[in-house]
């Protein structure tokens, strides 16, 4: 069983610790990883440290996971807890300098450790048919590794990971959603354990986004 990670939730309980960041403009990027077979661009740039990086709060404390996009910042409590862990799927935690923290809600906590890490990608491939992934008109795939090719992404309907081609990392962005944060269920339940802040797990069989809402009906699965 996987899970997603939802990096803006919804609703009072959520919001309580949500906690955003983003890059202050001095830091560098170098450019995004290749697909191995068809060498096409995954993802986004990719920023090289020192890392400078503004923080927004807007509840009533900081988060354990910070997030930007596809990227995100851990504390130190999560990182301390992930190293003696036995899980797998991260990379190494590189410390970050906070230049500033907006708090949208005044609260006393102040500024944990802060550190970017990153999952590995190609970990698992996405079932493209059993999600329902939505790519507009129909096409066939430049690669069967990454799963590239003409089309735009337009929604899905679950992610679902086809699981003959997990490695059984427990943290892990997948070829056909780069963007989607999945966790296994070993990763869901030792997390629930130290119930860390802004980190909400929705199961990936009930995990859709659609970024055309108003199309008209007809929609291609």
């Amino acid at each position: 069983m996987f899970y997603v990670v939802n990096k803006k939730p919804s609703g009072n309980e959520f919001e309580r610790f949500r906690t955003d960041f983003f890059y202050d403009d001095s830091v560098k990027t170098i450019d995004a990883a290749r697909c191995p077979k068809c060498k096409s661009y995954i993802g986004m740039r990719e920023p090289v440290p020192p890392f400078r990086v503004r923080i927004e709060t807007w509840g009533t404390g900081f988060g354990d996971f910070v997030f930007w996009l596809d990227d995100f910042l851990v504390s130190k409590r999560f990182r301390d807890a992930y190293e003696v862990s036995g899980l797998r799927g991260l990379r190494e935690f590189l410390p970050v300098e906070v230049l500033s923290c907006r708090k949208h809600r005044k609260h006393s906590e102040e500024t944990p450790l802060y550190f970017r890490t990153i999952p590995k990608l190609g970990s698992a491939k996405i079932d493209l048919a059993k999600s329902g992934i939505d790519l507009g008109e129909q096409r066939e795939l430049r690669c069967d590794v990454c799963l590239s090719g003409p089309g735009v992404l337009k929604r899905w309907k679950a992610v679902v990971v086809d699981e003959s081609t997990w490695n059984g990392d427990d943290i892990f962005y997948a070829y056909g959603l780069p963007g989607s944060l999945i966790v296994s269920s070993r990763f869901a339940e030792w997390a629930a354990n130290f119930e860390f802040k802004n980190l909400v797990l929705e199961d990936a069989k009930f995990s859709s986004h659609d970024f055309y809402p108003n199309e008209a009906t007809g929609r291609s699965s």
